[in-house]
Order: structure tokens, then C-alpha cells, then sequence
């Protein structure tokens, strides 16, 4: 089973490469508005680094949303078209969950500006505050009242540091029926922004 991860929600550039659940390579890197130059020369080299071929992919793995509106498309867009170009299934998972620290209740936050945070709280499968964009001010509030559970993400905007799991790690993971995408000419990012 190989399987194709992409991930570029953020100020990072993802992309794995998974065979039989386990992670066998990846790349990831800041890259923040350069995603779409970038994604497809990372794929290509990461699947020539491990001799794959593309029509080989067995399943794709990525994030849709929250996030940057053109990150999220751009990861998407190529998920789409490996898992509809070779009628293979495509696992889609919350920008925000896969930061999460394994069997751990899990602050989730990514900086959505303007001092905004994307926000969702998770306990492994289980969504404990659904994603939304809050205030800094609010997020820092819920943290200092749940300050026995992880902080995840790219927390720097607000000086914090992150110890969630690695991304890719947790795509792996947390993949299951419920991720599984019924249609994929439907998929569409989750952007929570107006």
C-alpha cells in the first residue's frame, strides 16, 4: 500500500510518502505563497527518490481546510486529480487535527491573522471543540483554562511553543472510514474565513 500525503495549509510545504502505514520519506519546509511552484517538483522528487512510479500511488492522504485559501487548494486540487485520475481513494483530514498530540486533548491552532488563531480542540478521533476562528485574546483565555492539555501547531505568533505530533504520523493514524471521501468531484476546502 503506498500512499501519497500533502499537506500545504500553512506557511509549510508538506509532502510524504507512506508504504504499509509507515512514513518512508517526506519533505517540509517553509514555503509560505510559494506552495504551487513548489508541490508538484516535491512530489515528483520524492516519488524518484523512492523509485515509485505515480500510476503506483495506492491512496492520497491530505488536508482541507482550515487554512490559507490558496494553500488549500493547491494540495487539494493535486489530491483530487491523483484520486480521480487513478480511481484511488482520498482520505481527507482537518488542517488543524492532524497537529495533534497522540492520546492527548490537543489545543489546535494555526494564525489566521488580522490576531485571529484557526482553533479546534481533539482527543484522537474525537473532536472536542469544533474549528473556528477565535481572537488571540480568546484562544490565550481557553488555554490558561485548559492548561493540562497540548498545544499544537505553529504557535510562535502568539510566543507559545507546540508540542504536538508529527502531521504526517498522525494522517496515518487517524485514517478511517469517517476520513474516507465518497465523492470526489464534490471535495472542497473548508476555508471558516469569509
Amino acid at each position: 500500500m503506498i500512499s501519497l500525503l500533502l499537506d500545504s495549509s500553512n506557511t509549510y510545504l508538506n509532502v510524504a510518502l507512506g508504504i504499509n502505514n509507515k512514513i518512508v520519506s517526506k519533505i517540509s519546509y517553509e514555503c509560505f505563497q510559494r506552495q504551487s511552484e513548489m508541490m508538484i517538483p516535491e512530489i515528483h522528487n520524492i516519488l524518484k527518490e523512492n523509485n515509485i512510479d505515480p500510476k503506483d500511488i495506492n491512496e492520497v492522504l491530505v488536508t482541507f481546510g482550515p487554512g490559507s485559501y490558496t494553500g488549500l487548494r493547491i494540495a487539494l486540487t493535486i489530491a483530487k486529480i491523483y484520486a480521480y485520475s487513478l480511481n484511488i481513494p482520498c482520505y481527507t483530514f482537518s488542517s488543524l487535527e492532524v497537529l495533534q498530540k497522540e492520546n492527548t486533548p490537543s489545543i489546535c491552532l494555526m494564525n489566521a491573522r488580522s490576531k485571529r488563531s484557526y482553533f479546534g480542540v481533539y482527543l484522537n478521533n474525537e473532536v472536542l471543540v469544533k474549528d473556528q476562528v477565535l481572537t488571540n485574546l480568546e484562544v490565550l483565555n481557553y488555554i490558561n483554562e485548559h492548561n493540562d492539555y497540548a498545544l499544537c501547531g505553529e504557535v510562535n505568533y502568539l510566543n507559545l511553543t507546540s508540542n504536538g505530533d508529527d502531521i504526517f504520523l498522525n494522517m496515518i493514524r487517524l485514517k478511517d472510514e469517517k476520513h474516507l471521501v465518497k465523492d470526489i468531484l464534490s471535495l472542497k476546502a473548508i476555508y471558516l474565513k469569509d
